[in-house]
């Protein structure tokens, strides 16, 4: 009996520090998740033939050219954007280019630019909404 209770005990105690573990791994990037969903449900074969927009994150070829630009050289080509790897690799370039990159900050100019105004405000409620 008594070596049922220290298994026990023992089992708990692992499974408890396991879940410390756990907790203290850092999770998935809830801003890029949310504008995934919020562009295309996660699906990285979405296109938009009216903006030439593709991927999970429904990059359009002058975005591509601007993250190719703040990099100084051609990494990404236009067949990447289909790639939610490397769709989030240059969400990442736009992102780290920010000034006082918030939430919203990111997700505004994700959607209309580094100038974006009022035509934002729906898109940033949609992301919002998901975060």
């Amino acid at each position: 009996m008594k070596l049922i209770f220290i298994v026990l005990n023992v089992g708990l105690f692992l499974t408890t520090s396991s879940m410390e573990v756990v907790r203290s791994i850092p999770k998935q990037d809830k801003l890029i998740e949310a504008i995934i969903y919020v562009e295309s449900r996660g699906d990285v074969n979405a296109y938009n033939a009216k903006e030439n927009a593709v991927g999970c994150l429904q990059i359009r070829p002058i975005m591509l050219r601007e993250v190719n630009r703040l990099l100084g050289y051609n990494k990404y080509h236009l067949k990447d954007r289909w790639i939610r790897s490397k769709s989030i690799e240059m969400f990442n370039v736009i992102r780290h280019h920010i000034k006082n990159p918030t939430n919203e900050r990111v997700a505004r100019t994700w959607n209309g630019g580094y100038n974006f105004g009022k035509a934002t405000d729906q898109y940033w409620n949609k992301v919002k909404a998901q975060l």
